[in-house]
């Protein structure tokens, strides 16, 4: 079986890989979902002297349900593959549920991918999307994979002699940032370019990738996807006076004395880690949510209270969002006569009120309230 798309997807816990096949002809093709449970995903009860579960797993195809299939598992028996199977979904773009649900607690997953169905034509070559392992949001750091299936055409004369894959990144403006050649391997009759894509130091923002497929020194298939980069934020120490002005509102001032004291940048990384990890909600997942929600935190704050040249966490309105998140109601209310313009940001957990007055009336909003009190209310809850 050839596959147009192979990806792993983990979402709190449970493990979904989707394969969808190319569509010949009216048939359409078949997408295969397989969803692992591990020890972690369920909770089990006794029952008949046996520790047992009980799952559900639905599929919908564009907002209409496909299949559905539930069952039980005892905890000897795992991990645990179940796979679904849909057949006759057209060529096209679709948007791919998966629901997964632990029937014991009620809890449940909904896991959404637009997928690619293609369909094979023996005239002209054709290819699915390209594939960007990290999706199409990342931070701006490391590499990421992209893979691009090419189907070439099923007649003799068309068969090439020589083929070559390159690919171009580049921003909205045209400005090229990274370009190269992709590693092609040709497997049942099917190519599969595979290049290692280095976004380290590339600006935040928005960007087109391109990939060619180059025959006798002529382009016979094209594909296109975008990119989006976030801020790649140094929360790892490579930078110890930076870290720790991205970190000083969560942490404590031995973490931060700790963190000064690290000789070297392996030694940083390690007291970071270790500063992560303590704040892992779910550290038997590769996932760490916390981190992942305060890089998220550090991208508003950039966009919404840096001014000239003040980064946003070095405001008090970036630190107090830093802490504590978006408020659940925020109060602006603007100069007036005998007031000074002010915002009130209420939280109802933790319960508190901050205000906010720009004493200068230049949109440099300082807390009026006691930090030590901010602080109080955030660890008591």
């Amino acid at each position: 079986m050839t596959l147009l798309a192979m990806v792993l997807a983990v979402i709190t816990g449970f493990q979904i890989n989707w394969n969808v096949e190319p569509a010949r002809g009216q048939d359409g093709s078949t997408v295969h979902i397989t969803v692992q449970f591990t020890e972690e995903d369920l909770l089990f009860v006794m029952e008949n002297s046996d520790e047992i579960a009980f799952w559900e797993i639905a599929v919908a195809v564009d907002g209409d349900y496909a299949a559905r299939n539930s069952g039980s598992v005892i905890r000897s028996e795992l991990p645990l593959e179940e796979e679904i199977s849909i057949s006759g979904v057209q060529p096209g773009t679709h948007l791919l549920t998966v629901m997964v649900g632990d029937l014991e607690t009620g809890r449940s997953t909904e896991w959404k991918e637009t997928i690619e169905v293609i369909l094979l034509d023996s005239a002209s070559w054709s290819s699915g999307s390209l594939q960007i392992t990290g999706g199409q949001y990342q931070r701006a750091s490391g590499t990421t994979e992209v893979i691009w299936i090419v189907y070439p055409p099923g007649r003799e004369d068309e068969k090439a002699d020589s083929l070559d894959a390159a690919y171009v990144l580049r921003d909205y403006s045209g400005i090229t940032s990274r370009e190269g050649w992709m590693d092609m391997v040709i497997s049942d009759g099917v190519y599969r370019g595979v290049t290692s894509l280095d976004i380290s130091n590339l600006d935040a923002g928005e960007y087109e990738l391109l990939a060619v497929i180059v025959s006798d020194d002529e382009i016979v298939i094209a594909s296109r996807t975008d990119l989006k980069l976030l801020q790649s934020w140094d929360v790892w120490g490579d930078d110890p006076d930076l870290t720790a002005s991205l970190i000083r509102p969560i942490a404590s001032s031995s973490e931060l004395r700790e963190l000064n004291g690290a000789e070297g940048p392996s030694s940083r990384r390690a007291v970071m880690a270790e500063f992560w990890q303590e704040r892992d909600p779910t550290p038997v997942t590769v996932q760490n949510e916390f981190l992942e929600m305060y890089l998220a935190r550090l991208d508003y704050i950039e966009e919404n209270f840096s001014m000239l040249n003040t980064m946003g966490i070095n405001t008090d309105q970036g630190w107090v969002y830093a802490l504590l998140g978006e408020p659940d109601m925020i109060d602006s209310r603007p100069l007036e006569t005998s007031t000074l313009p002010t915002q009130v940001w209420t939280y109802f957990t933790p319960p508190i009120e901050v205000l906010f007055v720009d004493r200068i009336g230049c949109g440099t909003f300082e807390l009026a309230n006691d930090w030590e009190e901010v602080m109080i209310i955030h660890d008591r809850h």
